[in-house]
């Protein structure tokens, strides 16, 4: 049961042309060309639309009185049922945008439910089949199986009596004068949906609830539909698939390896029938269209997720990235800082794009994640997108499409790696053996793959053969369906912290809303991204190849447990209120770490000079400690570990390392005698390591005092 409007719903009927398919439109696609071939004159928008809830009789006699008596109005109605069908079975039926959303939604409410349909019961199942919803209904009831026709009640009266209900506890839909009328008459709840004709006064007094669109009656309906909780992992997708498209604007660890499975898993009830990811990878772009899918490890519960429905464009096709940024109704940015200024110009092309066309069938608001390791990364991104609107058309358009579309910042909770080009050659090689195998066409063949990050120009070429050869030979049941193809190793944390700013968040389910995202961002920031980096440098300099081995070395786990202990403490001070999710953030860190033995240390511990500035991750925690007079000797001693690994890993100089040091404290809002002594540490640990090396290895544990007060204050 479901309580709509605090009224008790046990069923849904649902009337089909105008209503869930848009078929009008279609009807006069069809009778134009018909028309056009047998008088040599199309029927006009004006006549048509006059014809609108008419009879097939009253249609002809319009018809005779606009054209002339001769016309052949039933001949011209055969030869537009035959194109209709034609069309239909060529291209499928035109669904109205949000109906398998509410379908779905009152289906897994309990309800019971069925058609009511003035179509004979042929074409009605043929459409109902073809769309694909057909699989919704208990009970279908068509203008050939009652004797009276709509505006009489008897066809919905027939349907709720097939389903065992009583009129009064059913939703009645309808788009039409004639349907609505036949649904008030039945005694239902009726809902008038818009389809070609605005309705009039009389078809609105029939209605206990109107809508324009069915995404604003799906938009109504969410209202009154319980959201579903947060999924575990193993949890299957939504099997039913609704008719939006999502994008990810950068195919990489978390874009592929984590957002492609949160816009999987959707709202529970449906999820998108396409995602549209864009990378300059050739050969990963071209390994998932190829096979047509690809997995993510979770190696911590030994479990590979499918990720399907995937398609993946090139980053530099301009117009294949268009028409991402024009088909989409969310797109999640995931790119690294770096590259935000150059990517907003082809964001800002698709925006004006989406603002330009006068064929648009999604008019909807865009919304856009902004998937950024960064606080305030939202004012970042959006800048350089306006920036570059602004260059397109001017100010006022540019301030326009802006407020058109959801900016929504977010904080990731999840560690992701990519495999390497090599990992994916090695997978490649090996299956296509299997393959070769399968087919009884090719001897066995030893592996063997060069140790290296990147592939040779050989390899390139041999992977792409590989590659085109499974395509052209897969079919459906073939052995290449049991092949799948791992891309991405990721830890099983499953939420992500976005902005409530899009009414399209609302029931996903993996997302967290929060109004004030800065604090989540801030704790992201210092908790997770300043300790990762920090142990990744101590864990790269002593010789540990990932996060998760290192995490087995006794000094790492000390190092990791007194950062969190001073970063915490820090937080706890500046944000009282977040005691909850400062405990959730740091137990969930410590917990992905222990299992991230794919996570190279080297990928974490890059950028070091840029982790070290005055405003982020690392200096930023070390101010704010000293600014709530809580220690600091930690993060000291893991920001001389950051400047020591940029020397070591990236041969830059003892002076340009004192330089951005001492430029970087200059900035800090502390006394001149905090700035010194903070100064003055960091250059003696850097001393002491360039001096003596082996002490890294030496080092056994921080013997700190709990909870004792900074000698730098």
């Amino acid at each position: 049961m479901l309580i709509f409007h605090g009224s008790p719903v046990q069923g849904a009927l649902f009337d089909m042309d105008g209503t869930m398919f848009d078929t009008e439109r279609l009807r006069f696609q069809t009778l134009k060309q018909a028309s056009q071939e047998l008088i040599g004159q199309a029927f006009s928008d004006e006549y048509l639309m006059q014809c609108l809830g008419l009879s097939a009789t009253t249609a002809e006699q319009l018809a005779k009185a606009q054209y002339g008596a001769e016309v052949p109005y039933k001949t011209i109605r055969q030869r537009a049922d035959e194109l209709e069908l034609e069309l239909v079975r060529n291209e499928g039926v035109p669904i109205k945008k949000g109906l398998v959303q509410v379908l779905e939604r009152l289906r897994k409410s309990g309800l019971r439910m069925a058609v009511a349909t003035s179509s004979r019961r042929a074409i009605a199942e043929e459409y109902l089949i073809n769309a694909n919803v057909y699989k919704f209904f208990d009970v279908l009831v068509c203008g050939d199986e009652v004797e009276r026709g709509k505006p009489h009640p008897e066809i919905f009266e027939k349907a709720a009596e097939k389903l065992n209900l009583e009129t009064t506890k059913c939703l009645m839909f309808e788009d039409s004068e004639n349907g609505i009328c036949s649904a008030h008459a039945a005694g239902g709840m009726t809902i008038l949906l818009k389809d070609i004709k605005a309705p009039n006064e009389h078809m609105l007094s029939k209605a206990n609830f109107y809508f324009e669109t069915m995404y604003d009656c799906l938009e109504d309906l969410d209202q009154y539909v319980s959201a579903m909780e947060m999924p575990i992992l193993q949890e299957s997708f939504p099997q039913t698939v609704n008719q939006l498209t999502v994008g990810i604007h950068g195919f990489g660890a978390i874009g592929g390896g984590y957002i492609a499975q949160i816009l999987s898993h959707w709202d529970g009830y449906t999820r998108p029938q396409r995602i549209i990811a864009s990378t300059r990878n050739s050969l990963y772009r071209e390994a998932v269209n190829a096979f047509g899918t690809y997995c993510i490890r979770y190696g911590q519960v030994s479990y590979d997720e499918r990720i399907e429905y995937m398609s993946v464009i090139d980053a530099d096709n301009e117009q294949h990235m268009l028409d991402m940024y024009m088909e989409s109704s969310l797109i999640a940015l995931c790119l690294p800082e770096h590259a935000i200024a150059t990517e907003a110009k082809i964001i800002a092309k698709g925006l004006y794009a989406r603002f330009a066309s006068q064929t648009m069938q999604n008019t909807r608001p865009l919304t856009v994640l902004i998937i950024l390791n960064k606080v305030g990364a939202k004012k970042l991104v959006v800048s350089h997108i306006r920036e570059q609107l602004i260059a397109l058309s001017n100010v006022e358009i540019a301030d326009q499409i802006m407020t058109q579309h959801y900016f929504c910042d977010t904080v990731v909770n999840r560690m992701v790696s990519k495999l390497s080009e090599q990992n994916l050659y090695r997978q490649l090689k090996i299956k296509y053996n299997f393959f070769k195998q399968h087919q009884s066409d090719a001897e066995d063949e030893n592996v063997e793959i060069e140790d290296t990050a990147k592939l040779s120009t050989e390899q390139e070429h041999q992977a792409s053969l590989y590659i085109d050869d499974m395509r052209r030979n897969f079919q459906p049941s073939h052995i290449l369906q049991t092949m799948d193809l791992i891309l991405f190793n990721s830890e099983t944390d499953m939420p992500i912290y976005v902005e409530n700013n899009s009414p399209l968040l609302i029931k996903m389910r993996q997302m967290i809303l929060v109004d004030n995202i800065a604090d989540i961002q801030l704790i992201k920031n210092r908790l997770w991204n300043g300790v990762h980096a920090m142990m990744s440098w101590y864990a790269s300099l002593v010789g540990h190849e990932t996060i998760g081995v290192a995490m087995g070395d006794a000094r790492v786990q000390s190092l990791v447990e007194h950062l969190i202990q001073e970063v915490r403490q820090g937080l706890a001070a500046y944000l009282p209120t977040r005691a909850k999710d400062l405990e959730r953030l740091a137990k969930s860190f410590v917990e992905s770490c222990q299992y991230a033995y794919k996570d190279p240390c080297q990928r974490v511990a890059r950028d070091p000079l840029r982790k070290l500035n005055h405003n982020e991750r690392v200096m930023g925690s070390i101010a704010n400690n000293l600014h709530f007079d809580q220690p600091i000797d930690s993060l000291l001693w893991g920001a001389s570990l950051g400047y020591f690994y940029a020397m070591k890993m990236f041969n830059i100089s003892l002076e340009d390392i004192n330089e951005h040091l001492q430029s970087n404290i200059a900035l800090f809002d502390l006394t001149s005698a905090q700035k010194q002594k903070i100064e003055l540490k960091i250059q003696q640990h850097l001393d002491q390591l360039q001096e003596n090396p082996t002490c890294l290895k030496q080092f056994k544990s921080f013997a700190l005092p709990q909870d004792t007060q900074s000698s730098y204050a």
